[in-house]
């Protein structure tokens, strides 16, 4: 062997397949970057896990329950053509379709719409109106009944001036008070004329009601359902 042979260049040459130092440090840097690779495919599997458990609770918690298929008016006795059965969760006092066989035949004690979802106190055995109650209609434009009035909300019906007449300040500021508290049984908008509903109002004061509302001079105040505390 020559005394000038680089020691180096003689060790690569009886090595062919051996890398010099830089080589080396280029394997370490792709360490991290496998890391990466695999912390990412167990992240994917975990929320693959969990997304698959929450959709298997969701799904667990659904329940059939009755919805009305055709609209039905308040005091309507409903029959099986007026449900149809769907899968929900989380709807409180939902009526199991289970059920079915009591609430066919029963009364509405509201009016129902088509979609709803049936609730026990949307039903009753009782007969509409019930005993000591009448159903009056209306028609309302919006400066005289609340917008979204919906079956069974709870309203104050007020005796006040008619249209175009501007009447006393007295007349104004004690509006007097035809039933402290009546029932919405229906409500249906009107495209540009208004609300037309019916009320379930005691039987004493029905009549006077009606001929308010005959003579336009009759408005509504939405209230709380339970009354005011």
């Amino acid at each position: 062997m020559s005394a000038d042979t680089d020691p180096q260049t003689t060790d690569q040459q009886r090595h062919p397949g051996a890398q010099g130092p830089m080589s080396l440090g280029h394997e370490r840097s792709r360490v991290p970057r496998r890391y990466g690779q695999w912390a990412g495919a167990a992240l994917f599997v975990v929320m693959a896990v969990l997304l698959a458990g929450w959709f298997w609770q969701q799904k667990s918690d659904q329940r059939a329950v009755l919805v009305i298929a055709e609209p039905v008016p308040a005091g309507s006795v409903i029959t099986a053509e007026d449900l149809e059965i769907i899968e929900v969760s989380g709807v409180k006092g939902a009526i199991p379709s289970a059920d079915s066989g009591s609430v066919v035949g029963s009364t509405a004690a509201v009016g129902l719409v088509d979609g709803q979802i049936l609730t026990r106190d949307m039903v009753t055995t009782d007969p509409l109106p019930g005993p000591g109650e009448r159903v009056v209609g209306l028609q309302l434009d919006a400066t005289r009944a609340p917008a979204g009035l919906m079956p069974g909300d709870a309203v104050v019906v007020l005796s006040v001036p008619p249209a175009g007449d501007p009447s006393t300040p007295d007349e104004l500021d004690d509006p007097t008070v035809l039933a402290p508290k009546a029932t919405v049984a229906s409500a249906t908008v009107i495209e540009g004329a208004g609300t037309r509903l019916t009320l379930l109002v005691p039987e004493s004061v029905a009549e006077r009601i009606t001929a308010y509302v005959a003579a336009g001079r009759v408005a509504l105040v939405q209230a709380p359902i339970g009354g005011d505390e």
